[in-house]
């Protein structure tokens, strides 16, 4: 027997019954543990008592894991079952701050996640950041600020045709982690200070 459930044996029921009622001040373990021990004292509880608690630990599983105070949660099963995505905004900040081909990268995922081919938007990707230097050669434009407007733009038109064309506006979907873009995003713009610190210094 654990500590924590030799400890939850020895107290009362009104004791127990604080912690199923109050679960956002205990544990998922205390909270289920209070649960079984009460269940077999014969305790009188709702019949729903167990979906009751699963679904409410299950929503604030996910509110930690994402970080924000309300999430969607109509049908918990639903929305534990959905596609796990990149956010628009992610999507979005990542490509004007970083690189489209980032950008690109990240609705390419977002893609496969929903059982959409990957490589038209990762070809876009890969071809607007290979024309972007000779396009910037040609009109002979600030390049930093050039790009900047270029990414917003493209990086609109890139959604757009990759993702709201052929998804419902109200899909939905849970918030994909944004660890790896970072990751990439900072390896990006390290190699891009280097660059810039090299053209200034021939």
């Amino acid at each position: 027997m654990s500590a924590l459930k030799q400890i939850l044996s020895k107290k009362t029921d009104k004791e127990l019954l604080f912690y199923i009622n109050n679960i956002d001040k205990h544990t998922d373990e205390a909270v289920q543990l209070a649960l079984a021990e009460l269940q077999l004292r014969n305790v009188e509880l709702p019949e729903t008592i167990t979906s009751d608690i699963t679904g409410k630990l299950n929503v604030r599983t996910i509110q930690t894991l994402q970080g924000k105070e309300e999430v969607w949660t109509e049908n918990i099963d639903e929305y534990l079952e959905a596609p796990e995505c990149y956010t628009k905004t992610a999507v979005y900040a990542f490509s004007i701050l970083f690189s489209v081909l980032l950008g690109a990268y990240m609705l390419a995922v977002n893609c496969k996640a929903t059982g959409r081919r990957m490589w038209p938007v990762a070809l876009f990707g890969v071809l607007y950041t290979l024309s972007l230097p000779f396009v910037l050669g040609i009109i002979k434009l600030d390049g930093i600020g050039f790009g900047y407007v270029a990414n917003s733009v493209v990086t609109l038109v890139m959604y757009e045709l990759f993702w709201n064309s052929e998804l419902k506006r109200d899909f939905k979907y849970r918030a994909k982690p944004i660890l790896v873009p970072l990751i990439i995003g900072i390896i990006i713009a390290i190699f891009i200070l280097i660059r810039i610190v090299i053209l200034k210094n021939k």
